[in-house]
């Protein structure tokens, strides 16, 4: 038995890059102390990291006067839900103000992609540019931030 999987590899591209950099990425804020344990697993301080020196508010300042996501900042990335049993997208009506809300909204790009909800969505142009856009945050974070850039490049 075979399965078909047209459907499967219908991603955005760069997908693959997204999912290996933010994988590396998560690594690295474990690494660096950006993390603790929640219950019986390692759960990413996301919102310490976002506000730390050197990130914090002029990294979103950079990130936002450099125009490096200009689609994640103006029209955020949807939310996924359920309601009544239907799948569907909730809009995010406010943009991205501070460094935390922007890595929120990185999260939420790579979350619709890993957990499938982008498999239902048409508007291509968009997807790429959500995926381009995240990629850049990420590793522009990770230039950012000595330590994290440190354990991202494999040399601890």
């Amino acid at each position: 038995m075979t399965v078909d999987l047209t459907e499967a590899n219908a991603l955005p591209p760069l997908s693959n890059k997204l999912f290996r950099v933010f994988a590396r990425f998560e690594f690295s804020l474990k690494m660096t102390g950006f993390a603790h344990m929640r219950r019986d697993c390692v759960e990413i301080d996301w919102d310490r990291f976002a506000n730390s020196a050197p990130i914090g508010r002029q990294f979103f300042a950079h990130i936002r006067d450099h125009n490096i996501c200009p689609t994640i900042l103006a029209e955020p990335p949807k939310s996924d839900y359920i309601e009544q049993g239907r799948y569907g997208f909730a809009d995010h009506v406010n943009s991205s103000s501070c460094a935390q809300e922007l890595f929120g909204a990185v999260r939420r790009v790579r979350n619709n992609l890993f957990h499938g909800g982008k498999y239902f969505d048409d508007d291509h142009r968009r997807n790429r540019l959500l995926v381009k856009e995240t990629i850049a945050v990420l590793l522009l974070a990770a230039e950012w931030s000595p330590d994290v850039n440190f354990c991202f490049e494999g040399r601890a």
